[in-house]
């Protein structure tokens, strides 16, 4: 059976929540299990960059851990995709980001996409600075988001994807959008992607579903992030703090 880290972006179990992890469960690909992989520390959510950058030693702690126990892929849970390129710098094996995977997926399906988040608009400003920086700015027909932030979804799954049914009917009258990608894993177990896509009648990409399936194609085809794009980083002397000590002696201390 072959393993994919499940490594999350904050310091708040989401596993604890059922419907996510059956969800996961629900989602696995054949052949592969997921093994969770939660931060120590952190903000409960991300929502913003700076968000990303408080959280970002105690996720890549967690992709240290990952390669230790030898898993075959990692897929960051979050949207954002924080930290994805310094994670694929110490990594062995495949780290998905959910965003980047969804985008280029997104288009083998169409060519416009739209992208449905949760409140707020540093989370926005978040995913457009991913977008450019993937090169597929081009194609992005619009961001939308719902009217409740993600810590406040599994109390009102229901309302959150109306509203999401709401925006996306909203951008394909005004925008053209051929494809919509959801814009935060929080979103994925609450709602109800079916339903959304009937409704819309084009494809709407959850991007978990995505990322660990995507996960699992490249490790069945052997393959792997090139190291010449992501060159193992020098060793070096190292001030830490007592909460990462020594955590990092194999990838970066000298």
């Amino acid at each position: 059976m072959k393993t994919i880290g499940l490594v999350g972006a904050t310091g708040l179990d989401w596993m604890q929540n059922e419907r996510k992890w059956q969800f996961v469960i629900d989602n696995t690909p054949k052949g592969f299990r997921i093994k969770s992989y939660i931060p120590r520390f952190g903000t409960h959510s991300i929502e913003s960059r700076v968000d990303e950058t408080y959280n970002a030693p105690f996720i890549l702690e967690k992709i240290v851990e990952a390669n230790r126990d030898k898993v075959d892929a990692i897929v960051i849970d979050c949207v954002c995709d924080p930290i994805l390129d310094a994670a694929c710098e110490i990594s062995n094996v495949p780290v998905i980001g959910p965003l980047n995977a969804s985008l280029h997926v997104a288009l083998t399906l169409g060519n416009r996409f739209g992208v449905i988040t949760v409140q707020g608009l540093s989370l926005i400003k978040c995913l457009e600075e991913k977008i450019r920086k993937y090169g597929l700015k081009a194609f992005l027909a619009d961001i939308g988001y719902i009217t409740m932030p993600v810590l406040e979804i599994a109390d009102r799954p229901k309302e959150a994807q109306n509203e999401i049914i709401r925006i996306g009917s909203e951008m394909v009258e005004s925008t053209g959008v051929e494809i919509i990608i959801l814009g935060c894993t929080g979103l994925s177990h609450e709602v109800d992607i079916k339903k959304i896509s009937e409704k819309l009648n084009l494809p709407v990409l959850d991007p978990f579903i995505v990322a660990v399936n995507y996960a699992a194609f490249l490790v069945n085809s052997n393959l792997t992030q090139s190291k010449i794009a992501y060159p193992i980083p020098p060793k070096k002397k190292i001030t830490e703090p007592p909460s990462l000590k020594d955590i990092f002696n194999d990838v970066l201390r000298e």
